[in-house]
């Protein structure tokens, strides 16, 4: 009974040691920040771009978040950034000249403060919209949901905002404006944004 107890642990000792040499229990490299992913279609349409806005929230993805903005040399115009007041007052300085660099490093640094199962959303319910040849004004109320590790700083913010999204010579769309309204007594997205700019 004994023997057979050893051969067996024997056994099961040698199969652990030819699946752990295979590097099957070695934790795998996440997949880099930075790196887009195939959930990225084509801008070719204003609407592809809110999308993906909303599935690179969800997936937390920092290169296709920031894919859905204009940047150089794609579009001849920099991305504008309009904060609620609230946020303007607390942060003035970091608020006041932002880009599109801020406006990735900001999204990175939320994503780094962010459990790895940690719940991510974006509800956006339109209101109207603007259409012309080459840019669209479209406005939403918004729900960003958003986990992090920052004690006593909200998880979700609500507002409305408004979107300026403009087309380039290629035919491909993106955000150039930003408004951020306040609109209820929760926080806005700008307080998001001042909080995790650095």
């Amino acid at each position: 009974m004994i023997m057979r107890s050893v051969r067996t642990w024997a056994t099961g000792a040698m199969l652990v040691a030819v699946i752990a040499g295979c590097g099957l229990f070695e934790p795998r490299d996440p997949e880099a920040p930075a790196q887009g992913s195939l959930n990225f279609p084509p801008q070719t349409d204003p609407a592809i771009v809110i999308t993906n806005l909303q599935n690179a929230i969800a997936v937390k993805n920092v290169a296709n978040y920031t894919n859905c903005f204009v940047d150089h040399p794609a579009f001849t115009r920099p991305f504008a950034f309009t904060p609620s007041t609230e946020a303007s007052a607390q942060y003035p300085g970091v608020l006041g000249n932002w880009s599109i660099q801020a406006e990735r490093d900001y999204f990175q640094n939320l994503v780094a403060k962010s459990p790895d199962n940690g719940f991510a959303s974006l509800i956006l319910t339109p209101k109207g919209e603007t259409v012309s040849a080459d840019s669209v004004l479209a406005d939403f109320d918004y729900v960003f949901t958003f986990e992090h590790t920052e004690p006593e700083f909200p998880r979700t913010a609500r507002g409305s905002l408004r979107f300026t999204i403009l087309r380039n010579a290629s035919n491909f769309w993106a955000i150039a404006d930003w408004l951020d309204y306040k609109t209820t007594d929760e926080a806005t997205w700008s307080l998001f944004k001042g909080k995790f700019s650095n």
